[in-house]
């Protein structure tokens, strides 16, 4: 493949993507997913990856060094390399589940593998990586410590790379159970690795989740969107009197009820709704409920630019209704995992939702991701994840 002049100087200053505005020439005799190498407008090699001519970004770098091949043992590099990253701050005992290769920031575009207990789950989630599954696997059986590994590509960016597919199952080694068990910050939780969102569990939002418990005792909560309850059982932890949970899926919410009794918390205190969450905002403002802490972590709202302005609009009415909820000097946590809102945006919205609702919102904590979801300074497209922390007057 040879790119456009003066279109090669994000991958030579480390960028994953060739997009297909900036390519010249496309290669010929390449099967989807094959290996090519990337030459600039004067010939300079400047990368390595796989190719995909069906996808707006065709090219996905691997490498750039012209002698590396793409084998067995440049994955089991990489993936070694990923798992030192995490070993230093994952002590087993206290936490058992965490990402283990997180794709472009690792260097493995198209990978993800997250480790729950003794299973590892994976997605592919490009037409290149699903070409090197074998391999893929073959290495998490050498060095990966697993019982099993499970696939979960059941994934939308999976479509536009061309597939029909969306494949879930066993890979290697045992099945997993109904239910696995396993510890985040000391705190215990069942994940369903089969049916869940993602590949189970919103792991990136673990240092979100401690930084709460900080703030909830003697507390009402409210978390929306709450999935299987990860918030909720953080916020009992740390003393909350209620902390209520609504998510509009029947499963979800039996497994937040199965967490929060998993604890020792009774789900009677904290009890766990199946709804609409915007409903449940309408209706509890009609009926003059009110709380101390409000946590609001919805599904990304927006999948491309074009829909950008729309998403915006939606985040801050929800953030809106949220702020309505909270009593004076109680505290907003909003989230936003739309990769196409940044940081400036997402503050944004928080301002306009606290204007509309009349109310100020004095920010003091901000996160991004976790340790073992970093975003590359080479790749700012993996900042996905925005987390505020704000007092409401």
């Amino acid at each position: 493949m040879v790119l456009k002049p003066r279109r090669d100087h994000p991958i030579l200053e480390g960028h994953p993507w060739v997009f297909t505005g900036a390519v010249a020439r496309h290669p010929t005799g390449v099967e989807p997913g094959g290996i090519v190498g990337v030459r600039a407008s004067d010939g300079l090699f400047i990368g390595k990856g796989y190719y995909n001519p069906e996808s707006s970004i065709p090219v996905r770098i691997l490498t750039v060094d012209p002698d590396e091949e793409i084998d067995r043992p440049f994955l089991q590099r990489r993936i070694e390399r990923a798992m030192a990253l995490r070993r230093d701050h994952f002590d087993p005992e206290v936490t058992s589940a965490y990402r283990l290769v997180h794709g472009e920031t690792d260097a493995l575009p198209g990978l993800i593998v997250d480790r729950y207990a003794d299973y590892l789950v994976v997605q592919f989630h490009t037409m290149g990586m699903d070409r090197l599954k074998a391999m893929v696997v073959d290495v998490l059986e050498r060095v990966g410590g697993a019982k099993g590994i499970f696939e979960r590509s059941d994934v939308g960016t999976r479509r536009a790379e061309g597939f029909e597919v969306f494949p879930v199952g066993v890979l290697s080694g045992d099945e997993p159970p109904e239910r696995i068990e396993f510890v985040e910050n000391g705190v215990r939780f069942w994940v369903d690795v089969s049916k869940g969102q993602k590949t189970g569990f919103f792991l990136d939002q673990r240092d979100n989740r401690l930084e709460l418990e900080r703030h909830c005792k003697d507390s009402d909560v409210l978390n929306l969107f709450s999935f299987s309850g990860g918030f909720s059982v953080y916020a009992a932890q740390g003393g909350a009197r209620s902390a209520v949970s609504v998510d509009i899926s029947e499963p979800a919410v039996a497994m937040a009820r199965a967490n929060l009794e998993l604890n020792g918390f009774d789900p009677a205190t904290h009890p766990c709704i199946a709804a609409n969450c915007f409903d449940y905002l309408k209706e509890s403002r009609a009926a003059g409920r009110m709380f101390d802490v409000v946590v609001v972590d919805p599904p990304a709202f927006v999948s491309n630019r074009e829909a950008l302005d729309k998403a915006l609009k939606s985040y801050i009415s929800l953030n809106r209704r949220a702020i309505d909820l909270v009593r004076p000097g109680g505290i907003l946590v909003t989230s936003s995992c739309s990769t196409q809102v940044d940081y400036d945006q997402f503050y944004r919205v928080v301002k306009h939702a606290a204007t509309a609702a009349r109310r100020e919102v004095h920010l003091f904590k901000s996160h991004l991701m976790s340790i073992d979801h970093p975003a590359s300074s080479r790749f700012p497209e993996g900042r996905y994840l925005k987390c505020l922390f704000g007092v409401v007057r």
